[in-house]
């Protein structure tokens, strides 16, 4: 199927339009210029941020993957962080009086 791929500085994939089915014909809501050809199966293994086409395939950076998924990873607030040091004051002083 054609696919138009949008990349970032770097060559990843951030983001794609593909062709679809409309059970009578196929239809691209894109100019094709630039479009490549892919199968559905290499379609399924773009991970946004992550995927580059390479040789006409998706490939994976692991590290970038990695990188994705610890900064999608919830932070605490820094209420819950002053709250953290809090009970631990407050547990020390409690402990110091045993």
């Amino acid at each position: 199927m054609k696919v138009m791929l949008n990349t970032d500085d770097d060559g990843y994939i951030i983001g794609y339009q593909q062709e679809y089915f409309d059970h009578g014909e196929w239809h691209t809501p894109f100019d094709t210029t630039n479009a490549v050809e892919l199968s559905k199966t290499e379609l399924d293994k773009i991970v946004l941020g992550a995927s580059k086409l390479v040789d006409d395939a998706i490939v994976v950076d692991q590290a970038k993957l990695n990188e994705i998924k610890e900064a999608a990873k919830p932070q605490p607030t820094p209420e819950q962080l002053m709250l953290a040091a809090l009970s631990l004051e407050v547990a020390k002083l409690k402990g110091a009086k045993a």
